[in-house]
């Protein structure tokens, strides 16, 4: 099984399409239930204000950085919704094992 880092899962889901909007990608993860969820199709985007269309009240960036505090804001690509993740609770990208160390 390919193994990849954190800093380059953080890094590849920072990359954007031409139009603005981030890329998908799978992720596998624990949920803080201790189960293990996965997405097939998810983008960069969410509660961070990136790729989900006019900037709102809701939608407008926080004021600190995201990846600083430990979770991704993120947008699930079937419905639509967004939902956030701890970086430390990410098992998988993309198929690949990631690494955190």
């Amino acid at each position: 099984m390919q193994r990849i880092h954190i800093r380059t899962v953080l890094a590849e889901i920072d990359q954007h399409e031409a139009n603005g909007q981030g890329r998908a990608f799978s992720l596998e993860y624990y949920k803080t239930s201790g189960t293990k969820g996965s997405k097939a199709a998810v983008r960069k985007g969410g509660l961070s204000g990136v790729g989900t269309g006019p900037s709102t009240a809701s939608t407008r960036p926080f004021g600190y950085k995201v990846k600083e505090k430990g979770t991704l804001q993120l947008v699930n690509c079937q419905n639509n919704q967004p939902f956030s993740l701890k970086i430390i609770l990410l098992t998988h990208f993309n198929g690949q094992r990631i690494l955190h160390g």
